[in-house]
């Protein structure tokens, strides 16, 4: 790391020759990895300038790619389709580019899917998917990242057998998750509980987040309020089953670790536990609790909309 940021530094101050630009994007993908958004954006941005200023179209594409990832990650999901769309342009029909074009049509299907515009991440997947068949690159990553994109997509169109095959064979391929932006095998097991759950499959359901809950614990730790995503789906699960004893316990399991969390997360999930187990408390005729409880669950949602 030390020795790419110094070779960068001198770069920065000098003219710019062809092998600068995938310098400074390596150096941007590694802060990226690290977290550190502005930096990596910054060196990107440069490698991007770098690449058209040498007329490497390739390199420029990659740049491209490499700063929508950037974007989707800081949720500027506009900004990052822009980017990849550019990509996209770049790459153009070349055989010899299909895998990193199939890449960046996953990126930019899981772009879409983030800003609810499921028509379009459909075919964005599409794309994706027969170009990785062409290339026959092995890639496990990739293959798991379309296969839930795909399993998200039907399951918000309510495609629900096409959601379970597609999320089903995901989260069978066994992959080492390797990019912020990679679905962890806990999150495509908790999606195939939700398309359980939808259509009233509860045994299937409550073992697929009991599953995704025990990876997730693995993955992130036990107090991440991460687990409250899993944990909010189980519990409606039971409720959904007239399951209240085993609701009541997931929600708050949810609610001990999202007030003792030592890092931010979104309001939302709050919202949710709290509701859920108010919800809970009113079918188990415990109205004091129930109230209380769906009071601070109301007061988080009158901040959100205020805030927004």
């Amino acid at each position: 790391m030390v020795s790419i940021l110094f070779t960068v530094t001198l770069l920065l101050g000098g003219s710019i020759s062809e092998g600068d630009s995938v310098r400074l994007r390596q150096a941007g993908v590694a802060e990226f990895q690290l977290g550190h958004y502005l930096k990596a954006e910054e060196f990107i941005r440069k490698a991007v300038d770098a690449a058209e200023t040498t007329n490497d179209a390739s390199e420029a594409a990659l740049g491209y790619s490499a700063l929508g990832e950037i974007q989707h990650a800081e949720r500027q999901f506009a900004e990052a389709e822009q980017n990849y769309r550019k990509a996209i342009s770049l790459l153009g029909p070349n055989a010899e580019r299909s895998h990193e074009a199939a890449v960046v049509w996953e990126d930019l299907a899981a772009t879409l899917i983030s800003e609810a515009r499921y028509d379009d991440a459909l075919a964005a997947a599409k794309e994706a998917s027969k170009l990785a068949a062409k290339d026959g690159t092995d890639d496990p990553r990739l293959d798991t990242q379309i296969l839930n994109s795909f399993g998200v997509i039907y399951y918000r169109q309510k495609k629900m057998d096409k959601a379970a095959t597609a999320l089903v064979q995901a989260a069978a391929i066994p992959f080492t998750r390797s990019h912020p932006l990679d679905v962890d095998p806990w999150q495509i097991l908790n999606n195939l509980g939700r398309v359980y759950q939808f259509t009233r499959q509860y045994d299937k359901a409550g073992d697929a987040y009991r599953r995704s809950l025990q990876l997730a614990e693995v993955r992130v730790g036990g107090a991440h309020p991460a687990l409250s995503v899993v944990l909010v789906n189980l519990g409606s699960m039971y409720a959904a089953a007239g399951r209240y004893p085993e609701a009541e316990a997931a929600f708050q399991k949810s609610l001990n670790i999202l007030e003792h969390a030592q890092r931010s997360f979104d309001s939302i999930l709050m919202m949710r536990t709290l509701y859920g187990l108010g919800k809970t408390y009113l079918h188990e005729n415990d109205l004091i609790r129930a109230k209380d409880t769906l009071s601070r669950a109301t007061e988080i949602a009158r901040r959100r909309v205020l805030a927004g």
